[in-house]
Parts: C-alpha cells; sequence; structure tokens
C-alpha cells in the first residue's frame, strides 16, 4: 500500500463517519467497533481486490474503469468506518460497474455469511414472489412481493441490480441475495434495522399483506436455492413448504437432480432433450449423455426436436459444439430451442452453434438468454483472502455477433469454431409467469405445441441416414 493510502485509512480510524459517499452512493451504515473486521483484512481483502480482479478484468470500459477505481480508492479511506456488510456490498458494485455478466462479486457467498428471512423469492418477468416459506409463513406462497419497510419493489429491485453485472434480466435472477437479508438491506441505508424488516406482499385478487419477518442466523440447516434449484418443485416438509410441489410440476421440471434428460413426445411428433448443464460434474458424464441423446434421436424416427436449454448456466462450450452443430442434421424437421435469463455462458455458445448451423429451421421459444451477443468471460474467481467470497473475472471476449473477426483478444475456442448470428432473441415469445408456475404449465412447450399447428417452414422431408 502506497503513502497517500496508508494516510486516508488513518484519516478514517480518527473521524467517526469516514468520507461521505458521492451522490449517487447509499450512505453506508456505520457499526459498532465490535462489529466491524479489523482494517488490516480489509486492506489486505482491498489489495488483492485491486491487483489480482482489476488488474486483470478486461470488461471494464475507460469509463467504468474509471468509476470503479475512484469507488475503490474511496472505499479504502473508509476501510475502518463501515459495516462489513457494506464493505463486501460495495466491493460487488464495483465489480457490477463493469456490466459484464460474468464479472461479479459472488454475492451468494455474501448472503450465506448474514440473516436472512424465512421465505424465498422467485422472480417472474420484473416482480418478485415466494416459491418457498416456513410453515409459519405458508399463507404467502405465491403473493408479490411490492416493498419492504418503505421502499418500493422497484427502488429494492435498481439496488440489487447494482451488485451484479450484464443485462437486468439475469442480474435480477441474484436479487434475491439482498431482497431476503435483513443485515444487507439496512447496510445499503434501504431498512431500518439489521435484525428484521417489515415485507410488504399483494396477492392475486390485489389484497395486501405485511408481514414482519426476522432474520434468521447462518447455519448449515437453513435452506438454499440457487435461481436454477428455485423453480423446482419441492416436496412439503414439516418445517418449509413450496409453492409447486412435486405432483403438479411439468416434466421439464422434474428430477431436479438429473443434468440430461430427454423424452419422446409423439404429440409433437418430436423429442425432446433437456440439458441443465454444459459440463461433466457430480458424476454425470456430457460426453455420455450427447450420445444418449444421439441414440434417443436415432431410434425415435421423429420429425423435429426441442432443444430445453432453460435451467443450463453453462459450463465448457466445446464438449457440445460438435453436436449442437450437427443437431440439426438428425432430423428432417424443426429445431426449437427453449431459452431463458438463466440461459447462460457456455449454453448462449451452444445455442450459437446450433442457430448458425440451420438458421431457417431454428426457432428459439421463450425467453431473452441471460447475456449479449458480445460479453467477456473465462479468467476464473479471485479468492479474497478475508471477506467472505471471491470475485469472477473474466479475461477474454466472445463475440457473437461477427464471429469475433474485428477483434485480437477472443477465447481461442470462438477464434477456432466462431460464432456469427444476427440476435438470440426469442423468435416465439414464451416467459414463465407465476400463474403457469403454480399451475404446473410450460409456456414454452405450449408455445412449441402451437407454432406446429401453424404452416410449418419448408425442411427436408425425409430423414437423414445415420
Amino acid at each position: 500500500m502506497n503513502i497517500l493510502r496508508m494516510m486516508l485509512c488513518a484519516l478514517a480510524l480518527a473521524t467517526a463517519g469516514g468520507s461521505a459517499p458521492a451522490q449517487n452512493e447509499r450512505t453506508a451504515t456505520a457499526a459498532p467497533a465490535a462489529a466491524l473486521a479489523p482494517a488490516d483484512a480489509r486492506r489486505a481483502d482491498l489489495a488483492v481486490f485491486r491487483e489480482q480482479f482489476m488488474g486483470g478484468e478486461r470488461s471494464y470500459t475507460p469509463a467504468t474503469r474509471a468509476e470503479a477505481e475512484a469507488r475503490l480508492a474511496r472505499l479504502e479511506a473508509q476501510c475502518a468506518s463501515v459495516s462489513q456488510p457494506y464493505f463486501e456490498l460495495e466491493l460487488a458494485r464495483i465489480a457490477a460497474l463493469a456490466d459484464n455478466g460474468h464479472t461479479h462479486y459472488t454475492t451468494r457467498l455474501i448472503a450465506q455469511k448474514y440473516n436472512r428471512v424465512p421465505v424465498r423469492l422467485i422472480v417472474f418477468g420484473e416482480d418478485f414472489y415466494v416459491a418457498r416459506a416456513s410453515t409459519a409463513n405458508a399463507d404467502l406462497l405465491g403473493v408479490r412481493l411490492v416493498g419492504i419497510d418503505d421502499k418500493p419493489v422497484a427502488v429494492l429491485r435498481a439496488a440489487a441490480r447494482e451488485l451484479y453485472g450484464g443485462v437486468n434480466a439475469f442480474r435480477d435472477r441474484a436479487a434475491y441475495h439482498l431482497l431476503e437479508g435483513p443485515e444487507l438491506l439496512h447496510a445499503l441505508g434501504l431498512t431500518t434495522s439489521p435484525d428484521a424488516a417489515t415485507y410488504r406482499f399483494e396477492t392475486g385478487s390485489g389484497q395486501a399483506i405485511e408481514r414482519r419477518l426476522a432474520g434468521e442466523p447462518t447455519s448449515a440447516e437453513r435452506p438454499a436455492a440457487t435461481p436454477q434449484q428455485i423453480f423446482l418443485p419441492q416436496a412439503p416438509g414439516e418445517a418449509w413448504q413450496a409453492a409447486l410441489t412435486p405432483e403438479r410440476a411439468p416434466w421439464s421440471l422434474q428430477d431436479g437432480a438429473e443434468p440430461f434428460r430427454w423424452r419422446a413426445a409423439p404429440e409433437l411428433d418430436a423429442i425432446v432433450l433437456q440439458m441443465r448443464q454444459n459440463s461433466s460434474k457430480d458424476g454425470y458424464s456430457i460426453e455420455a449423455a450427447l450420445d444418449q441423446f444421439r441414440t434417443a434421436i436415432r431410434e425415435a424416427h421423429k420429425r423435429n426436436i426441442v432443444l430445453d436449454m432453460r435451467w443450463n448456466g453453462g459450463g465448457d462450450l466445446s464438449t457440445s459444439r460438435d453436436f449442437m452443430q450437427a443437431l440439426p442434421t438428425l432430423a428432417p424437421g424443426r429445431i426449437f430451442v427453449l431459452t431463458s435469463p438463466i440461459t447462460f455462458s457456455a449454453a448462449i455458445s451452444s445455442i450459437g452453434y446450433v442457430k448458425q448451423a440451420a438458421p431457417d429451421r431454428v426457432t428459439i421459444v421463450g425467453e431473452m438468454v441471460g447475456d449479449r451477443l458480445v460479453f467477456f468471460a473465462e479468467g476464473g474467481p479471485v479468492q479474497l483472502p478475508n471477506a467472505a467470497g471471491a470475485v469472477s473475472r473474466a479475461t477474454e471476449r466472445h463475440d457473437y455477433a461477427n464471429g469475433c473477426r474485428a477483434f485480437s483478444d477472443c477465447h481461442v475456442e470462438v477464434v477456432r469454431h466462431p460464432i456469427a448470428v444476427a440476435s438470440f432473441a426469442p423468435d416465439i415469445a414464451a416467459p414463465w409467469t407465476i400463474e403457469a408456475w403454480l399451475a404446473g404449465r410450460d409456456p414454452g412447450m405450449e408455445a412449441v405445441a402451437a407454432a406446429l399447428q401453424e404452416a410449418p417452414p419448408k425442411v427436408r422431408e425425409a430423414l437423414p441416414d445415420h
């Protein structure tokens, strides 16, 4: 640390409030001295953040990098006067200035460290609903969040979006980390107490519900769920209840532990393939799964293929590239690809290879994927030595608009096997809604069925040779 930074930190130690935040920042919530992490630990975290994360991150523009550096210096000046939750959340906001989905402080790890109210939220569009709740709060299942304390949900959503990079729909999938945490909300000046908050809800019929919810301390038993997992049904338990139970769930939401699945859909003259990850992990081999898909397609003799990528958060684009490029040759009819804002990273790459291979036959159905046509990835996480989380760093470009022809900093795999498509926007919009989800309906599959009732585009009439 240079002399100027040491002087700034010493000045913060000598003043009760630290530096005043910039106009567009929320006021930091000061914590009692006993609750503060040692300043030395924070300085060590800042040094690693600056050198290993900021030093390697490629997605900042000159303007956003300058703002990030200024915010980092200001946080360093406050290193002994802000609460630990604020310190970590501000690091998340600094990382998020890059506006890149792969560039973020892992807010999930921050949330695990602090208290959490006994409800779990799910997002549809820009609205948040209660997907799971403690038995004592089971009457809240399926209701819409409209505010917390005196803050409307629009203000809370905007605050949560400051913690993550990328498109808004992708940012919203991580918003529950903040919205379910009284300590985190209080640290950003959004609520009046770090221990509890008054959550305001509205039912489908317009009835208002207010509930004072206390934050539960962290523990290994405290329920947690990723954005992918919260969509899945859950059997009722003694302590917790779920809005969607297994007996009502559509096929696409069943067997949540299975990353690779398929079924014949004779009513669509199709085979449905589902990929919830783009790599081999947890004992599941993607290579074996793709071989099973090929065999299933060959033996089913169906005209159409539905590829469900709505819960695929990525992995390794090279593992499925050959399969995706060849997919249109495996059936003579239409290829429907189901997408959502959770569709991310290598899953987007995979869709690019399918769409590029047969643009006239591939129809994207659902919602916009979780990133743009041009983004930065790779790089890996940077673990901070003392704070709760890691910072995900992005060092290589992915250009799916022009096949990386105009850049020299692209990921080697997409240089060797370029992708150039006009858009990943759905050809047929079929978003999940709270009503469809609660009823166990699948809007994406309903849209595919409707599309097949219409006049089909010209496709090959004969099955391919296998």
